[in-house]
């Protein structure tokens, strides 16, 4: 009668055991010719190890199945869990949806299951958010500050032996920022934030960086005549017309940095700004006959420049948005000039406690801090100027506009 066995441990003893009595054999079989009955043990021997190692096999199989036994749970707590392994990597982006009911087959087309891959978000499109090489934003600023500048110069007179020299006054004046305040709030249900399939927190954390990037880029490039926070052109005309031909254009824009050389700016720290649709026209238009492009190895007529479509926008009428302008318009500028800070602490607050936030069972992220943009240029070489002096605004023209 066969042996029952309660577990695989019991089965892989009494294999052992057989190993041990097969080994004894062989080596009586070593020194003689094994009798009659001894041969019958050893075939036995033989056929039961056989036995119990296919015996073993099984149970292991069977313990291994039930191991991996899925509990039961709704099918909609499943896909979560898949979708969340998915999005943290911890599983493949590529899943099998199987479908219910017969019809199984040997492949997954016969079975009818889909194949399903998960992609990521598909994010926002944001251009132009770009700083110039020249910029720095100094953060975490406290307390008051001011940049003292002087304003004038002083000259040297040619005079008589005895004659009396002109006293000369040498004037200074202070430049102060003007901080304001800015912030963002965003709710969230705090249904979405269990069920999403992936980190919305971290999410709409991403969304802040990114609002902070276009809020700098905005305040930076564009014309519009802002009241709070506002940059070098804000609210600047333009200086002039600068047509878009070849053998024209290139000798423009070179006078138009002169000027500020004239004024005694480094040249050499310019940073020029325009738009894709004006990149694309610069890279085929030619700086002179059987010359090379405007734009060629990385530079725009020689200087460093940054892409943006802000340059070309204007407020609303609802005062608070920005809409294109009717023109196109390179910038120039010297952006060592243009302070840009970030006044205290920048706070994110992350609120799912409160009387309101509860009511509604929303949470709230919630982002505090001030910034301020100082154009360091406007009392240069002059007493009491309010106008910029290392910006300026050219208009782009067309042949025969």
């Amino acid at each position: 009668m066969k042996k029952s066995f309660q577990s695989v441990n019991e089965v892989l003893a009494a294999q052992r055991e057989a190993l041990d009595k097969i080994a004894n054999l062989d080596e009586i079989a070593q020194k003689r010719e094994l009798n009659e009955e001894e041969k019958k043990t050893l075939a036995a021997l033989q056929r039961e190890h056989e036995s119990l190692k296919r015996e073993a096999s099984y149970m292991l199989q069977q313990q291994q199945a039930s191991s991996i036994k899925r509990e039961e749970k709704p099918k909609g707590e499943i896909l979560r869990e898949v979708l969340k392994g998915v999005r943290e990597g911890k599983i493949s982006r590529e899943l099998t949806l199987g479908k219910v009911g017969g019809n199984e087959g040997g492949s997954i087309t016969e079975s009818g299951a889909i194949n399903l891959t998960i992609h990521d978000i598909i994010p926002t499109l944001n251009e132009g958010l770009g700083l110039p090489s020249t910029a720095r934003i100094v953060t975490g600023v406290t307390g008051n500050e001011l940049w003292p500048v002087s304003v004038d110069d002083a000259d040297l007179e040619e005079v008589g032996e005895n004659a009396e020299l002109t006293d000369q006054n040498l004037h200074f004046d202070n430049i102060q920022p003007a901080s304001h305040r800015v912030g963002l709030s965003i709710a969230i249900s705090n249904s979405a934030i269990d069920n999403a399939a992936f980190d919305l927190m971290g999410f709409v954390q991403g969304k802040f960086t990114l609002a902070t990037r276009r809020y700098l880029a905005k305040k930076l490039y564009s014309q519009a005549a802002f009241t709070g926070v506002k940059g070098p052109f804000s609210g600047l005309t333009s200086s002039g017309d600068i047509e878009i031909a070849d053998g024209k254009t290139f000798k423009s824009i070179l006078k138009a940095v002169a000027e500020f050389t004239n004024k005694g700016f480094d040249s050499s720290k310019v940073v020029l700004v325009i738009d894709a649709l004006t990149e694309a026209e610069f890279k085929s238009t030619k700086k002179a006959d059987d010359e090379g492009f405007i734009i060629e190895n990385g530079t725009l007529a020689g200087y460093p420049y940054v892409v943006t479509h802000f340059i070309n926008t204007k407020l609303n009428t609802d005062g608070k948005t920005l809409e294109a302008t009717p023109d196109r318009y390179i910038g120039i500028g010297y952006f060592e000039y243009e302070a840009i800070q970030q006044h205290g602490e920048v706070r994110l607050t992350v609120d799912s406690t409160s009387a309101a936030a509860a009511k509604k069972n929303l949470t709230y992220v919630v982002l505090n801090t001030a910034y301020s943009m100082t154009d360091l240029s406007v009392k240069l070489n002059k007493r009491g100027g309010t106008a910029t002096q290392a910006f300026a605004l050219y208009k782009l023209t067309q042949p025969g506009a």
